[in-house]
């Protein structure tokens, strides 16, 4: 009966120097996501192949303190009632061929240079997905330059040209290969029957390809002589962008002009040629004009700097409510929160001067 008895013990201390350590492991992971939960839980189920279910976790009613010291125990025990989780691995929630094109898109991103990276957010923006996420990597950076190119505000809402562009880029990518055909082919010197049947192969599909692509052009009205450029960039572009998008910076500062010394010193000197037109004999008279001269102008300048106060301030909260919209929208295309916090990065400054972020 004592032999029993020392067993259970020792079955006890090692039992709970098992939970110490794992206590420890887990609190470790804790430091380095500084204080993270939920990604201190990820990697230790990752490592020990648990079951990661956030919502478990969320459910459990603990103080941060309680949890440092109960965890990953607790956890575990939570995991283990529900029936449906219980047998369940972190493993066994992986799905191979969707982890590896994850992973794999996400390294095919690293590789591409800034250019690449802004036409490619250029793209997903406009079309809500990556049309050339399965095309191959070495012809990807192209179709995004040329796709982001014919992408405008108008084809956000209108499938049909969305697909127009995105054939007439594929079209251009194959006139590109079959071009380079072409180029081998001629610059080996002597042809040979063979060599020329070929060639003539390829300059018909280039051909065919080329009046395939002038007939989608002219029905979705897109201007192919420049494929890469379709006006972006010019003058009446962006100025159309500009108000499409309420872009402050872009618009006339009315306030800056009225406000200038230049044109301080003009209105000055046209209020001055007014008075002298004017003929008064009665010194009182000509007083009282200036003086309500002087009032008036000192309420447009009071108008104009409230006016003008009022115009930033909706500044930056239109800019703040275009982040948060934003950042929504890319979440439900479901880009990642490091990819939409690089696009916005690239793409907004929040406020102007000093306070820039």
């Amino acid at each position: 009966m004592e032999g029993n008895t020392e067993e259970l013990k020792n079955d006890e201390i090692k039992t709970e120097n098992s939970r110490s350590e794992e206590n420890k492991e887990y609190n470790e992971l804790l430091e380095k996501y500084e204080g993270a939960h939920l990604k201190a839980l990820f990697e230790y189920c990752f490592k020990h192949n648990i079951a990661y279910i956030s919502s478990v976790f969320l459910k459990m009613s603990k103080g941060d303190e309680e949890l440092k010291q109960e965890m990953p125990e607790i956890y575990i025990k939570s995991l283990k009632l529900k029936e449906k989780y219980k047998d369940l691995t972190f493993f066994d929630q992986l799905n191979f061929d969707n982890f590896e094109k994850i992973y794999s898109r996400k390294e095919y991103e690293k590789t591409l240079s800034d250019d690449d990276r802004k036409n490619r957010q250029v793209v997903v923006d406009v079309f809500s997905y990556d049309p050339f996420a399965n095309e191959p990597e070495i012809d990807k950076p192209q179709l995004y330059r040329d796709l982001a190119g014919m992408s405008s505000e108008a084809m956000r809402k209108d499938v049909a040209k969305q697909k127009a562009a995105i054939s007439i880029v594929r079209s251009y990518g194959n006139i590109e290969k079959y071009q380079r055909e072409v180029t081998r082919i001629t610059s080996s010197g002597d042809i040979s029957e063979e060599a020329q049947k070929q060639l003539d192969q390829y300059l018909t599909l280039i051909s065919k390809i080329q009046t395939n692509i002038n007939q989608t052009a002219e029905k979705n009205n897109f201007t192919v002589k420049g494929i890469g450029s379709n006006g972006r960039g010019m003058l009446s572009d962006v100025i159309a962008q500009i108000e499409e998008r309420g872009i402050d910076e872009g618009i006339t500062n009315f306030y800056d002009i009225a406000t200038s010394k230049s044109i301080e010193e003009i209105a000055n000197i046209s209020l001055k040629a007014q008075l002298n037109q004017i003929s008064l004999s009665k010194t009182d008279y000509v007083d009282i004009l200036n003086e309500q001269c002087n009032i008036v102008l000192k309420a447009k300048k009071e108008a104009r700097d409230a006016v003008e106060a009022l115009r930033l301030a909706k500044c930056k909260i239109k800019k703040q409510e275009l982040l948060d919209e934003l950042e929504e929208d890319y979440r439900k295309k479901g880009i990642s929160e490091e990819e939409i916090q690089d696009f916005i990065s690239r793409e907004y400054t929040l406020y102007n001067g000093d306070d820039a972020v």
